[in-house]
């Protein structure tokens, strides 16, 4: 896979074997999983770690995550569980893990057909995990290191920033602030490989803005320029501040404004006006709702 999303993706796995394995159907618990170098240096597509799994009768893990399409993918998977075979004595399962819809390829069935010149044909199977198939919700409510992927699940767009919001939440609730700042970081490094540029600035814009937000220090030092402000008179550059956050958070919750709704927006004066367009942001569902006047009681 490419490199931008190979240091995160192994980084997942080393922090958190435990959860891969609960979420491909054969859950065992932490104490009984070791990440060990494959140290197989003439296999250079071969990852950087395997998983031993310590059963009764011990047998590794071979994860590959894959970014992008690669058609010898199939055959990838079968060099390298047959170089880990051979490494380490031990029966291999392995798995490709497509975080992207570009990953997928029409000869990723899980199962690639060998037939040499003579003998008997066979199968070398595999399993394949398309992360855009999952539900978010596993994501949500697993492992912390498994947070960095919800985006890439079956999350729907308008739930886009919701579930950032959701991952910032539990990454926050984290007592460990390095791992959760490492995660974090993964997190947002990993929206390329499905979102385009837009999107992703919008949903990094709208996590920094409420970050921002809930920060006590700020939230007093943004409170105390208001004061300062009305001291000084600079009652339009506040109006246009407002204005300009508004635009910004109603483009990341209801999509780009059209032309008419900039107008209409552009048309709103006065400072109390505006911050009670900020508070209906909040619950309207679209740019007409919002901009919409309330009916009189």
């Amino acid at each position: 896979m490419s490199k931008p999303f190979d240091a995160g993706s192994k980084t997942m796995l080393e922090l958190g074997p435990a959860a891969w394995l609960g979420l491909f159907g054969t859950p065992r618990p932490a104490e009984r999983l070791t990440i060990i170098p494959a140290e197989l240096s003439s296999i250079t597509a071969m990852a950087d770690h395997v998983v031993r799994v310590e059963d009764p009768a011990p047998w590794l893990l071979h994860v590959e995550f894959q970014s992008h399409w690669d058609g010898t993918l199939p055959g990838r998977m079968l060099a390298c569980n047959g170089a880990i075979l051979v490494k380490h004595d031990l029966p291999v399962a392995s798995v490709a893990v497509l975080l992207s819809p570009a990953a997928n390829a029409s000869n990723l069935t899980g199962i690639l057909p060998v037939a040499p010149p003579f003998g008997e044909p066979w199968d070398f199977r595999y399993t394949v995990v398309r992360l855009w198939q999952l539900p978010v919700q596993s994501f949500l409510d697993g492992p912390p290191s498994l947070l960095p992927f919800a985006l890439l699940t079956d999350v729907r767009k308008p739930d886009l920033l919701r579930t950032a919001c959701a991952v910032q939440d539990r990454l926050r609730a984290l007592n460990d602030r390095p791992l959760a700042d490492k995660l974090e970081a993964i997190f947002t490094n990993f929206l390329p490989l499905r979102y385009d540029v837009f999107t992703v600035q919008d949903i990094v814009d709208g996590l920094v803005i409420r970050g921002i937000e809930q920060n006590p220090g700020v939230k007093a030092w943004i409170d105390r320029g208001k004061v300062e402000g009305r001291v000084e008179g600079r009652v339009e550059g506040r109006e246009e501040a407002t204005r300009a956050m508004i635009l910004r958070l109603g483009t990341v919750r209801f999509g780009k404004p059209t032309k008419r709704v900039v107008a209409k927006l552009d048309a709103v004066t006065g400072l109390a006006a505006l911050e009670d367009l900020g508070v209906r942001l909040l619950t309207a569902a679209n740019w007409k709702e919002l901009l919409t006047p309330p009916a009189a009681e």
